[in-house]
Protein backbone atom coordinates (compact mmCIF):
# COMPACT_ATOMS: atom_id res chain seq x y z
CA UNK A 1 0.00 0.00 0.00
CA UNK A 2 2.95 2.57 0.30
CA UNK A 3 3.51 2.50 -2.90
CA UNK A 4 1.11 4.56 -3.66
CA UNK A 5 1.58 6.77 -0.95
CA UNK A 6 5.13 7.22 -2.82
CA UNK A 7 3.52 7.69 -6.22
CA UNK A 8 1.70 10.62 -5.04
CA UNK A 9 4.51 11.75 -3.31
CA UNK A 10 7.36 11.62 -6.49
CA UNK A 11 4.74 13.25 -8.98
CA UNK A 12 4.71 15.97 -6.41
CA UNK A 13 8.71 16.63 -6.91
CA UNK A 14 9.61 17.64 -3.04
CA UNK A 15 12.64 19.22 -2.48
CA UNK A 16 13.31 21.60 0.67
CA UNK A 17 11.82 20.62 4.10
CA UNK A 18 8.92 23.21 3.35
CA UNK A 19 8.05 21.10 -0.11
CA UNK A 20 8.07 18.39 2.59
CA UNK A 21 5.65 19.24 4.88
CA UNK A 22 3.34 20.59 2.10
CA UNK A 23 3.58 17.31 0.30
CA UNK A 24 2.80 15.14 3.10
CA UNK A 25 0.15 17.31 4.26
CA UNK A 26 -1.51 17.11 0.84
CA UNK A 27 -1.22 13.32 0.64
CA UNK A 28 -2.36 12.88 4.18
CA UNK A 29 -5.30 15.25 3.22
CA UNK A 30 -6.57 12.98 0.09
CA UNK A 31 -5.76 9.69 2.01
CA UNK A 32 -8.03 11.17 4.76
CA UNK A 33 -10.88 11.67 2.14
CA UNK A 34 -10.76 8.46 1.27
CA UNK A 35 -10.78 6.90 4.37
CA UNK A 36 -14.04 8.95 4.82
CA UNK A 37 -15.60 7.61 1.65
CA UNK A 38 -14.83 4.13 2.58
CA UNK A 39 -17.22 4.66 5.86
CA UNK A 40 -19.93 6.29 4.24
CA UNK A 41 -19.76 9.80 4.94
CA UNK A 42 -20.78 11.57 2.26
CA UNK A 43 -24.16 9.39 2.73
CA UNK A 44 -25.17 12.63 5.19
CA UNK A 45 -22.21 15.28 5.12
CA UNK A 46 -20.91 17.64 2.05
CA UNK A 47 -17.26 18.69 1.83
CA UNK A 48 -16.31 22.30 1.21
CA UNK A 49 -13.57 25.23 1.67
CA UNK A 50 -10.37 25.81 0.85
CA UNK A 51 -9.10 22.68 0.10
CA UNK A 52 -12.42 21.18 -1.38
CA UNK A 53 -11.77 24.52 -3.90
CA UNK A 54 -8.21 23.69 -3.94
CA UNK A 55 -8.61 19.83 -5.19
CA UNK A 56 -11.58 20.33 -7.37
CA UNK A 57 -11.68 23.89 -8.94
CA UNK A 58 -8.28 24.40 -8.74
CA UNK A 59 -7.53 27.08 -6.40
CA UNK A 60 -4.08 28.26 -6.60
CA UNK A 61 -2.93 28.15 -2.90
CA UNK A 62 -2.50 25.11 -0.20
CA UNK A 63 -5.14 24.81 2.73
CA UNK A 64 -4.68 23.22 5.40
CA UNK A 65 -8.06 21.85 7.47
CA UNK A 66 -10.82 20.07 5.96
CA UNK A 67 -14.15 21.55 6.23
CA UNK A 68 -17.39 19.66 5.60
CA UNK A 69 -21.33 20.33 6.66
CA UNK A 70 -24.03 18.05 6.94
CA UNK A 71 -26.91 18.05 4.42
CA UNK A 72 -29.36 19.29 6.77
CA UNK A 73 -29.54 19.95 10.28
CA UNK A 74 -30.90 18.21 13.10
CA UNK A 75 -29.14 15.01 11.79
CA UNK A 76 -27.79 12.79 13.98
CA UNK A 77 -24.09 12.08 12.09
CA UNK A 78 -21.03 12.31 13.83
CA UNK A 79 -17.63 13.23 12.43
CA UNK A 80 -16.12 11.33 15.79
CA UNK A 81 -18.35 8.33 14.88
CA UNK A 82 -16.03 8.27 11.57
CA UNK A 83 -12.30 9.05 13.60
CA UNK A 84 -11.55 5.33 14.13
CA UNK A 85 -12.23 4.09 10.80
CA UNK A 86 -10.59 7.35 9.41
CA UNK A 87 -6.67 6.45 11.89
CA UNK A 88 -7.38 2.80 9.91
CA UNK A 89 -7.43 3.88 6.94
CA UNK A 90 -4.11 6.31 7.16
CA UNK A 91 -2.58 3.67 8.79
CA UNK A 92 -3.06 1.28 6.13
CA UNK A 93 -1.44 3.75 3.97
CA UNK A 94 1.55 3.24 6.06
CA UNK A 95 1.04 6.37 8.30
CA UNK A 96 1.68 6.53 11.78
CA UNK A 97 -0.83 9.42 13.08
CA UNK A 98 -2.82 10.48 16.17
CA UNK A 99 -6.64 12.13 15.56
CA UNK A 100 -8.08 13.98 19.02
CA UNK A 101 -11.66 14.85 18.97
CA UNK A 102 -12.67 18.38 19.84
CA UNK A 103 -16.41 19.72 20.05
CA UNK A 104 -17.82 23.66 20.02
CA UNK A 105 -21.31 24.30 19.91
CA UNK A 106 -22.23 23.75 16.13
CA UNK A 107 -18.88 23.03 15.22
CA UNK A 108 -17.48 19.30 15.76
CA UNK A 109 -13.54 19.11 14.59
CA UNK A 110 -10.75 16.44 15.03
CA UNK A 111 -6.88 17.10 14.66
CA UNK A 112 -4.72 14.71 12.95
CA UNK A 113 -1.26 14.63 14.17
CA UNK A 114 1.70 13.17 12.33
CA UNK A 115 4.95 13.00 13.16
CA UNK A 116 6.88 14.22 9.47
CA UNK A 117 10.37 12.61 9.86
CA UNK A 118 8.72 9.04 11.43
CA UNK A 119 6.55 9.17 8.53
CA UNK A 120 8.94 9.62 5.58
CA UNK A 121 10.87 6.37 7.69
CA UNK A 122 7.51 4.43 7.65
CA UNK A 123 6.24 5.33 4.28
CA UNK A 124 10.05 4.36 2.67
CA UNK A 125 10.67 7.88 1.62
CA UNK A 126 14.15 8.74 0.18
CA UNK A 127 17.16 9.35 3.18
CA UNK A 128 17.93 12.48 1.45
CA UNK A 129 13.76 12.84 2.67
CA UNK A 130 14.48 12.20 6.11
CA UNK A 131 17.67 13.92 6.53
CA UNK A 132 15.71 17.18 6.08
CA UNK A 133 13.30 17.32 8.97
CA UNK A 134 13.64 17.81 12.10
CA UNK A 135 13.54 14.77 14.74
CA UNK A 136 9.67 15.73 16.48
CA UNK A 137 8.55 18.01 13.83
CA UNK A 138 4.50 17.73 13.79
CA UNK A 139 2.44 18.43 11.04
CA UNK A 140 -1.53 19.27 11.57
CA UNK A 141 -4.35 18.50 10.12
CA UNK A 142 -7.74 20.35 10.90
CA UNK A 143 -11.14 18.40 10.30
CA UNK A 144 -14.22 20.48 10.91
CA UNK A 145 -17.89 19.65 10.33
CA UNK A 146 -20.77 22.54 10.26
CA UNK A 147 -23.79 20.45 12.49
CA UNK A 148 -25.85 23.25 12.23
CA UNK A 149 -25.83 24.13 8.10
CA UNK A 150 -28.05 27.36 7.22
CA UNK A 151 -30.55 26.63 4.28
CA UNK A 152 -30.14 25.88 0.72
CA UNK A 153 -26.27 24.07 0.15
CA UNK A 154 -26.42 22.42 -3.04
CA UNK A 155 -23.60 19.68 -3.90
CA UNK A 156 -22.37 17.50 -6.11
CA UNK A 157 -20.18 14.17 -6.74
CA UNK A 158 -16.75 14.67 -7.62
CA UNK A 159 -13.82 11.88 -8.13
CA UNK A 160 -10.65 11.86 -6.57
CA UNK A 161 -8.26 9.32 -8.32
CA UNK A 162 -5.80 8.86 -5.54
CA UNK A 163 -4.76 7.13 -3.42
CA UNK A 164 -7.20 5.27 -5.82
CA UNK A 165 -10.63 6.03 -7.34
CA UNK A 166 -13.45 7.55 -4.80
CA UNK A 167 -16.22 9.88 -5.11
CA UNK A 168 -16.61 12.87 -2.76
CA UNK A 169 -19.68 14.45 -2.20
CA UNK A 170 -18.72 18.74 -2.43
CA UNK A 171 -20.57 21.72 -2.46
CA UNK A 172 -21.04 23.08 -5.64
CA UNK A 173 -19.16 26.33 -6.79
CA UNK A 174 -21.94 28.99 -6.39
CA UNK A 175 -23.14 27.87 -2.61
CA UNK A 176 -18.95 27.43 -2.23
CA UNK A 177 -18.74 31.39 -3.11
CA UNK A 178 -21.75 32.42 -0.59
CA UNK A 179 -20.03 31.26 2.07
CA UNK A 180 -16.94 32.44 1.38
CA UNK A 181 -18.34 35.91 0.89
CA UNK A 182 -20.23 35.44 4.32
CA UNK A 183 -16.86 35.20 5.38
CA UNK A 184 -15.33 38.76 3.95
CA UNK A 185 -18.89 40.29 5.21
CA UNK A 186 -19.08 38.81 8.56
CA UNK A 187 -16.06 37.09 9.50
CA UNK A 188 -14.79 38.73 13.37
CA UNK A 189 -11.06 39.56 12.63
CA UNK A 190 -9.79 40.12 16.15
CA UNK A 191 -6.42 41.48 15.58
CA UNK A 192 -5.62 40.34 12.08
CA UNK A 193 -7.49 40.20 9.06
CA UNK A 194 -7.80 36.60 7.23
CA UNK A 195 -6.32 37.29 3.76
CA UNK A 196 -6.66 34.14 2.61
CA UNK A 197 -10.63 34.80 2.04
CA UNK A 198 -10.37 37.96 -0.13
CA UNK A 199 -7.56 35.39 -2.16
CA UNK A 200 -10.37 33.38 -2.31
CA UNK A 201 -12.84 35.65 -3.15
CA UNK A 202 -11.38 37.10 -6.29
CA UNK A 203 -10.57 33.05 -7.67
CA UNK A 204 -14.06 32.79 -7.97
CA UNK A 205 -14.60 35.94 -9.95
CA UNK A 206 -11.83 35.47 -12.25
CA UNK A 207 -13.26 31.79 -12.61
CA UNK A 208 -16.74 33.50 -13.43
CA UNK A 209 -18.24 31.64 -10.44
CA UNK A 210 -21.73 33.24 -9.19
CA UNK A 211 -22.31 34.17 -6.07
CA UNK A 212 -25.61 31.88 -4.65
CA UNK A 213 -27.73 34.82 -3.80
CA UNK A 214 -30.46 32.63 -1.28
CA UNK A 215 -27.89 30.75 0.42
CA UNK A 216 -25.54 33.92 0.93
CA UNK A 217 -28.75 35.54 2.97
CA UNK A 218 -29.33 32.13 4.32
CA UNK A 219 -26.17 32.36 6.12
CA UNK A 220 -26.59 35.79 7.06
CA UNK A 221 -29.79 35.57 8.87
CA UNK A 222 -28.35 32.48 10.35
CA UNK A 223 -25.45 34.50 11.59
CA UNK A 224 -26.98 37.67 12.85
CA UNK A 225 -25.43 39.44 9.73
CA UNK A 226 -29.05 40.24 8.32
CA UNK A 227 -32.26 40.63 10.09
CA UNK A 228 -34.71 42.74 8.04
CA UNK A 229 -38.00 41.30 6.79
CA UNK A 230 -37.10 41.94 3.13
CA UNK A 231 -35.21 39.76 0.86
CA UNK A 232 -31.29 40.20 0.85
CA UNK A 233 -30.48 42.06 -2.43
CA UNK A 234 -27.50 42.48 -4.33
CA UNK A 235 -27.22 46.17 -3.75
CA UNK A 236 -27.65 45.02 -0.27
CA UNK A 237 -24.33 43.31 -0.87
CA UNK A 238 -22.81 45.39 -2.59
CA UNK A 239 -22.80 48.24 -0.23
CA UNK A 240 -22.02 45.78 2.79
CA UNK A 241 -18.62 44.99 0.63
CA UNK A 242 -17.82 48.51 -0.32
CA UNK A 243 -17.52 49.19 3.63
CA UNK A 244 -15.80 45.92 4.67
CA UNK A 245 -13.18 46.75 1.60
CA UNK A 246 -12.80 50.20 3.20
CA UNK A 247 -12.05 48.72 6.43
CA UNK A 248 -9.24 46.34 5.79
CA UNK A 249 -5.95 46.44 6.52
CA UNK A 250 -4.63 45.08 2.89
CA UNK A 251 -1.02 45.08 3.88
CA UNK A 252 -1.86 42.94 6.96
CA UNK A 253 -3.97 40.66 4.46
CA UNK A 254 -1.21 40.04 1.94
CA UNK A 255 0.90 39.07 5.20
CA UNK A 256 -1.53 36.35 6.12
CA UNK A 257 -2.13 34.99 2.98
CA UNK A 258 1.63 34.58 1.45
CA UNK A 259 2.64 31.53 3.48
CA UNK A 260 -0.29 30.17 1.02
CA UNK A 261 0.56 30.68 -2.06
CA UNK A 262 3.27 29.87 -4.96
CA UNK A 263 3.48 32.97 -6.36
CA UNK A 264 4.07 36.27 -4.12
CA UNK A 265 3.55 38.46 -6.92
CA UNK A 266 -0.01 37.58 -7.51
CA UNK A 267 -0.39 39.74 -4.15
CA UNK A 268 1.55 42.87 -5.71
CA UNK A 269 -2.02 44.86 -6.90
CA UNK A 270 -3.66 44.00 -3.11
CA UNK A 271 -5.23 47.53 -1.99
CA UNK A 272 -8.93 49.18 -1.86
CA UNK A 273 -8.79 49.86 -5.44
CA UNK A 274 -8.47 46.36 -6.95
CA UNK A 275 -11.24 45.26 -4.57
CA UNK A 276 -13.83 48.00 -5.29
CA UNK A 277 -12.92 47.61 -9.18
CA UNK A 278 -13.65 43.63 -8.25
CA UNK A 279 -16.91 44.74 -7.22
CA UNK A 280 -18.55 45.20 -10.69
CA UNK A 281 -16.97 41.43 -11.74
CA UNK A 282 -19.30 39.87 -9.46
CA UNK A 283 -22.28 37.97 -10.96
CA UNK A 284 -25.12 36.35 -8.86
CA UNK A 285 -27.25 33.35 -9.15
CA UNK A 286 -30.79 34.92 -8.31
CA UNK A 287 -33.08 32.27 -9.81
CA UNK A 288 -33.82 30.78 -6.32
CA UNK A 289 -33.39 33.88 -4.25
CA UNK A 290 -35.58 34.08 -1.23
Amino acid sequence: MNDAILAMIERRKPASQADWDRVLREVLQETALAGLWRAGFYNKAAFYGGTALRLFYRLDRFSEDLDFTLLEPGQVWKLSGHLSSLRAELEAFGFSVQIEPKHNGAIESAFIKANTKMNLITIQAPTAATGLMAPNRLIKLKLEMDTNPPFGIKTENKTLFEPFPFSVRVVVPSCLFAGKMHACLCRAWKSRVKGRDWYDYLFFISQDIPVDLAHLESRMRQSGHWSEKRSLEVGDVQRLLLERIQAVDWKQAREDTLPFVRDMRSLDLWGTQLFIESLRRIKWELSNAL
